[in-house]
């Protein structure tokens, strides 16, 4: 065999190069995979949160932990099963609702939520999210796998209770789950939902997150971390779009977003808001509101509502 060419040396150098930047920019990609949607580091993570928790989450995880929530799995149409926790009503209810968790949150941790829907007579259903606790997946989807558990969720409760009106209501990446959920077609039984601080897409919460909180550029980092979460969870996170779900949303919709939030950025609500296709006005939300919380109430309760429009924020009208 003769001596290879200058320019087949060339390529040859060139090749290999381009396998080894190839390499390198995978291999980035799985490390921020790994530290952000794996099980392991979110556990971890949640670990490091435990000590950090406001008096209104500790009373409400007392409240979940004496109400001795019954533990449910179902199969989801994704293959295997997924895990939640179940408190009924004091009373028998029609009333459902669905609350669900933030990243490295839990059921548990949605306790002082799921404690004012008991109060009003809710059946309180709380769903754990891919990653999270007792799901059986290895990392979190930020959503986008899980609203299709979700809507094995919704099927459950219509299969227990044909009657069943069902409120979904989710914070931060649960309200991102929210929104996706509602861009699918769903049962009447589905009356509307609440979404708390959910962002546009996955890919618009990642590309913030790693700009403000490590100041990192897009590229090649997120692009990375996008390959790979391809390659590991089969979803784009650029595809993984609440603004792309609650365009086909027939479902009515509150929108709340606090403005100091530091994970979610405020900006996000108002896109989502704009680009929402479902009854989203006040006025509707408390229609709903009256309608449905006043048949699982025994007793009447005033409460206000804070939330915000695309163009203005206006405190909703006290229901009583």
């Amino acid at each position: 065999m003769g001596k290879k060419s200058s320019s087949e040396k060339l390529v040859i150098a060139a090749a290999s190069a381009g396998a080894a930047v190839g390499a390198a920019y995978l291999a980035v990609g799985n490390a921020i995979f790994n530290k952000t949607m794996s099980k392991k580091s979110i556990a971890k993570k949640m670990d490091e949160k435990k000590n950090e928790y406001d008096g209104i989450t500790k009373e409400g995880m007392e409240w979940f932990d004496s109400a001795s929530p019954a533990k449910v799995k179902i199969v989801t149409p994704r293959g295997g099963y997924v895990h939640g926790e179940i408190i009924l009503a004091d009373e028998p209810s029609d009333v459902w609702v669905i609350v669900i968790h933030g990243y490295t949150g839990s059921p548990r941790r949605m306790g002082s939520f799921g404690k004012r829907f008991h109060e009003m007579g809710y059946n309180c259903l709380f769903p754990y999210l891919c990653g999270h606790g007792a799901s059986e997946s290895n990392y979190a989807t930020m959503g986008w796998n899980d609203r299709i558990d979700i809507k094995a969720w919704i099927d459950y409760i219509i299969n227990e209770n044909a009657n069943a009106k069902i409120v979904l209501f989710g914070l931060s990446m649960g309200a991102a789950t929210v929104m996706m959920t509602t861009g699918e077609p769903l049962e009447s039984n589905v009356v509307c939902a609440i979404e708390d601080c959910g962002y546009t897409s996955v890919w618009d919460e990642c590309r913030a997150n790693m700009k403000d909180a490590y100041g990192l550029p897009t590229f090649p980092f997120l692009s990375a971390a996008r390959s790979a979460t391809m390659l590991r969870a089969g979803y784009d996170m650029k595809k993984a779009s609440c603004i792309e779900q609650v365009s086909r949303s027939v479902t009515p919709t509150l929108f709340i977003h606090g403005d100091k939030d530091d994970f979610v950025p405020f900006w996000m609500q108002e896109r989502v808001y704009r680009a929402a296709a479902c009854d989203k006005t006040p006025e509707a939300m408390a229609r709903k509101a009256i309608e449905y919380m006043a048949e699982a109430m025994r007793e009447a309760k005033s409460f206000k509502v804070e939330t915000r429009r695309a163009d203005k924020a206006f405190p909703m009208t006290s229901i009583e």
